[in-house]
């Protein structure tokens, strides 16, 4: 059978994307769709070299199994403390997605798979489907199954202003949320900063966009002059990180639901929370 790579290469790219998504939907985590297209073009490097002469005994299981494996923690390297179920729900999906396949295989009398890498041998309209079939599956119906430790977790509305601003945020109650101010130890609220952005003025979400884990003191230079005094960096420490900086603003004014005024200080996370079904954490 004669393989054309440039077809096997773009049909993994397209499946390992389909798979990536699907994990990250199930896993109920965020991550960017860069990110996601990098891990799919790793994985579409991997499906070429597997089936060329002089790297054949890629095809080995192991070989499979370990490339997966670092597909996934690169991709999903910023879930430090769920990365192992993120691992499982990718092999289980793939195990899915390839089972799908194969069924498809047999009974239609195509090739779909070759030497463990998906390849097209028959037109799209066999193969798009079963892939599109796999993802609604996992991704839609199951979405963010994995990502949830079993029923809905209390959460409150938080109503936010700043600079004659007036947002709603919903945000996770978090009874190890302890975040606060190292000097009054009044409690902080967290909100990413997707959220932040309705909030903030259009000078400062340029600050926003490049805001990330390890960088909130360079984003709190680049903040204009004018804006320098309502911020501040609020250290904490996390599962897995002695210790970090968050980029925190004063809010003119923090209400929960039910009308009482609460945390003074609100810090920016870089990620999203629970794949972005909330917009932040409260301590309780």
């Amino acid at each position: 059978m004669v393989i054309y790579l440039d077809v096997l290469a773009l049909i993994n790219l397209a499946m390992d994307y389909l798979l990536l998504l699907a994990t990250a939907r199930i896993a109920g985590v965020f991550t960017p769709r860069p990110r996601l297209l990098f891990g799919a073009v790793l994985g579409a490097v991997y499906a070429v070299c597997a089936v060329l002469p002089a790297t054949v005994f890629l095809q080995h299981w192991s070989c499979e199994l370990v490339a997966g494996a670092a597909m996934v923690a690169l991709v999903f390297s910023e879930c430090k403390g769920r990365l192992i179920r993120i691992e499982v729900v990718f092999a289980l999906v793939s195990c899915a997605c390839a089972g799908a396949v194969m069924a498809l295989g047999q009974a239609t009398g195509a090739v779909l798979r070759v030497n463990g890498m998906y390849y097209l041998d028959v037109p799209l309209r066999i193969v798009v489907p079963a892939a599109l079939l796999c993802w609604c599956a996992s991704g839609l119906l199951f979405r963010g199954a994995a990502g949830r430790d079993g029923g809905e977790r209390p959460s409150v509305m938080v109503e936010i202003e700043f600079a004659g601003k007036r947002a709603v945020f919903h945000l996770l109650c978090d009874t190890g949320n302890t975040l606060c101010e190292p000097v009054s130890g009044r409690p902080a609220l967290l909100i990413d900063r997707y959220a932040a952005a309705r909030l903030f003025p259009a000078e400062l979400v340029g600050v926003l966009n490049g805001l990330r884990a390890d960088n909130a003191g360079v984003q709190m230079a680049c903040l204009p002059e004018a804006w320098r005094t309502r911020f501040c960096l609020l250290p904490y420490r996390a599962v897995g990180q002695s210790s970090g900086l968050l980029l925190a603003f004063r809010p003119d004014q923090v209400q929960v639901q039910d009308g009482k005024t609460v945390c003074q200080l609100a810090a920016i996370s870089a990620d999203r929370f629970a794949g972005g079904r909330y917009d932040g954490l409260i301590g309780i």
